[in-house]
Protein backbone atom coordinates (compact mmCIF):
# COMPACT_ATOMS: atom_id res chain seq x y z
CA UNK A 1 0.00 0.00 0.00
CA UNK A 2 2.62 1.94 0.86
CA UNK A 3 4.84 2.27 -2.89
CA UNK A 4 1.42 2.38 -4.42
CA UNK A 5 0.30 5.90 -2.72
CA UNK A 6 4.10 7.08 -2.68
CA UNK A 7 3.83 6.57 -6.27
CA UNK A 8 0.59 8.23 -6.53
CA UNK A 9 1.67 11.44 -4.98
CA UNK A 10 5.04 11.31 -7.53
CA UNK A 11 2.55 11.13 -10.05
CA UNK A 12 0.64 14.34 -8.64
CA UNK A 13 4.29 15.84 -8.31
CA UNK A 14 5.31 14.49 -11.96
CA UNK A 15 2.03 16.10 -13.54
CA UNK A 16 2.10 19.55 -12.26
CA UNK A 17 6.09 19.30 -13.35
CA UNK A 18 4.88 18.67 -16.91
CA UNK A 19 2.48 21.61 -16.64
CA UNK A 20 4.86 24.19 -15.63
CA UNK A 21 7.78 23.04 -18.17
CA UNK A 22 5.24 23.28 -20.64
CA UNK A 23 3.89 27.03 -19.69
CA UNK A 24 7.06 28.03 -19.13
CA UNK A 25 7.21 27.28 -23.28
CA UNK A 26 4.86 29.48 -23.85
CA UNK A 27 4.70 33.42 -23.89
CA UNK A 28 5.04 34.38 -20.41
CA UNK A 29 1.43 36.63 -20.49
CA UNK A 30 -0.01 33.23 -21.05
CA UNK A 31 0.40 32.59 -17.21
CA UNK A 32 -1.59 35.95 -15.89
CA UNK A 33 -3.89 36.48 -19.10
CA UNK A 34 -7.29 37.00 -17.81
CA UNK A 35 -9.64 34.53 -19.17
CA UNK A 36 -12.46 33.80 -16.94
CA UNK A 37 -13.09 30.20 -17.72
CA UNK A 38 -13.80 28.50 -14.05
CA UNK A 39 -10.40 30.18 -13.18
CA UNK A 40 -9.36 33.87 -14.08
CA UNK A 41 -6.00 32.59 -15.60
CA UNK A 42 -4.02 29.36 -15.29
CA UNK A 43 -1.75 31.29 -12.13
CA UNK A 44 -5.34 31.40 -10.52
CA UNK A 45 -5.04 27.75 -10.93
CA UNK A 46 -1.76 26.60 -10.24
CA UNK A 47 -2.09 28.90 -6.52
CA UNK A 48 -5.55 26.69 -5.78
CA UNK A 49 -4.00 23.61 -6.50
CA UNK A 50 -1.20 24.23 -3.79
CA UNK A 51 -3.53 26.13 -1.54
CA UNK A 52 -5.70 23.09 -1.24
CA UNK A 53 -2.29 20.65 -1.17
CA UNK A 54 -1.05 22.78 1.97
CA UNK A 55 -4.50 22.26 3.60
CA UNK A 56 -4.69 18.28 3.12
CA UNK A 57 -1.00 17.78 4.26
CA UNK A 58 -1.56 20.17 6.93
CA UNK A 59 -4.48 18.13 8.07
CA UNK A 60 -2.25 14.88 7.60
CA UNK A 61 0.26 16.21 10.25
CA UNK A 62 -2.73 17.06 12.45
CA UNK A 63 -2.62 20.70 12.15
CA UNK A 64 -5.79 22.88 11.80
CA UNK A 65 -5.71 24.96 8.75
CA UNK A 66 -8.45 27.96 8.77
CA UNK A 67 -8.99 28.66 5.11
CA UNK A 68 -7.68 28.43 1.33
CA UNK A 69 -4.19 30.66 1.86
CA UNK A 70 -4.39 33.48 -0.42
CA UNK A 71 -1.14 32.87 -3.03
CA UNK A 72 -0.80 34.58 -6.23
CA UNK A 73 2.03 34.25 -8.16
CA UNK A 74 3.21 36.76 -10.70
CA UNK A 75 5.60 34.24 -12.63
CA UNK A 76 5.53 30.52 -13.37
CA UNK A 77 8.97 29.99 -12.26
CA UNK A 78 7.80 31.23 -9.17
CA UNK A 79 4.58 29.18 -8.86
CA UNK A 80 7.19 25.88 -9.93
CA UNK A 81 9.46 26.73 -6.80
CA UNK A 82 6.41 27.01 -4.55
CA UNK A 83 5.17 23.69 -5.78
CA UNK A 84 8.44 21.70 -5.31
CA UNK A 85 9.37 22.73 -1.82
CA UNK A 86 5.50 22.21 -0.43
CA UNK A 87 5.21 18.89 -2.54
CA UNK A 88 8.76 17.83 -1.81
CA UNK A 89 8.35 18.08 2.08
CA UNK A 90 5.40 16.00 1.73
CA UNK A 91 6.81 13.42 -0.21
CA UNK A 92 9.25 13.40 2.83
CA UNK A 93 6.48 13.01 5.19
CA UNK A 94 4.78 10.45 3.42
CA UNK A 95 8.11 8.62 3.21
CA UNK A 96 8.03 8.75 6.69
CA UNK A 97 4.45 7.50 7.55
CA UNK A 98 3.98 3.20 8.15
CA UNK A 99 0.08 3.16 8.58
CA UNK A 100 -1.75 4.41 5.46
CA UNK A 101 -5.22 3.30 6.97
CA UNK A 102 -4.23 5.80 10.37
CA UNK A 103 -7.45 7.61 10.56
CA UNK A 104 -7.58 11.41 10.37
CA UNK A 105 -9.67 13.14 12.28
CA UNK A 106 -9.99 17.18 10.77
CA UNK A 107 -12.28 19.75 10.87
CA UNK A 108 -13.23 20.96 7.46
CA UNK A 109 -13.07 24.86 6.41
CA UNK A 110 -16.63 25.38 7.45
CA UNK A 111 -15.45 23.76 10.79
CA UNK A 112 -17.66 20.39 10.14
CA UNK A 113 -15.59 17.72 12.11
CA UNK A 114 -15.23 14.43 9.24
CA UNK A 115 -12.73 11.61 9.49
CA UNK A 116 -10.45 10.09 6.64
CA UNK A 117 -7.60 7.78 6.39
CA UNK A 118 -4.46 8.75 4.54
CA UNK A 119 -5.21 7.22 1.41
CA UNK A 120 -8.28 8.56 1.29
CA UNK A 121 -6.49 11.98 1.61
CA UNK A 122 -3.86 11.02 -0.92
CA UNK A 123 -6.59 10.01 -3.52
CA UNK A 124 -7.95 13.26 -2.80
CA UNK A 125 -5.37 15.64 -3.22
CA UNK A 126 -4.38 13.53 -6.70
CA UNK A 127 -7.63 13.56 -8.01
CA UNK A 128 -8.16 17.39 -7.27
CA UNK A 129 -5.02 18.29 -8.90
CA UNK A 130 -6.08 16.04 -11.73
CA UNK A 131 -9.55 17.59 -11.92
CA UNK A 132 -7.24 21.22 -11.93
CA UNK A 133 -4.86 20.69 -14.75
CA UNK A 134 -7.40 19.95 -16.92
CA UNK A 135 -8.95 23.46 -16.27
CA UNK A 136 -5.19 24.71 -16.76
CA UNK A 137 -5.37 22.69 -20.59
CA UNK A 138 -8.69 24.82 -21.02
CA UNK A 139 -7.94 28.28 -19.93
CA UNK A 140 -4.80 26.91 -22.52
CA UNK A 141 -6.82 26.19 -25.13
CA UNK A 142 -8.99 29.31 -24.83
CA UNK A 143 -5.57 31.21 -25.44
CA UNK A 144 -4.80 28.99 -28.55
CA UNK A 145 -2.26 27.30 -27.00
CA UNK A 146 -2.07 22.63 -26.02
CA UNK A 147 -2.53 21.60 -22.76
CA UNK A 148 0.38 19.61 -21.32
CA UNK A 149 0.35 15.75 -21.11
CA UNK A 150 -0.89 14.83 -17.52
CA UNK A 151 -2.15 11.61 -18.35
CA UNK A 152 -1.26 8.76 -15.39
CA UNK A 153 -0.21 6.18 -18.05
CA UNK A 154 2.76 9.31 -19.53
CA UNK A 155 4.02 8.68 -16.30
CA UNK A 156 4.21 5.39 -16.26
CA UNK A 157 6.06 5.44 -19.51
CA UNK A 158 8.16 8.06 -18.48
CA UNK A 159 10.00 6.27 -14.98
Amino acid sequence: MKAYMLQQYSYHMWANEQVFRHVESLPAEVFLKEVQLGFSSVAEAMAHILAVDEIWFARLKGESPVGLATTSFTSVRQAAQSFRQLLQENLDYLKEQEDFHRIVSYKSIKGEPFHNTVVEIIQQVVNHGTYHRGNITTLLRSQGYKGAVTDYVAFLRAK
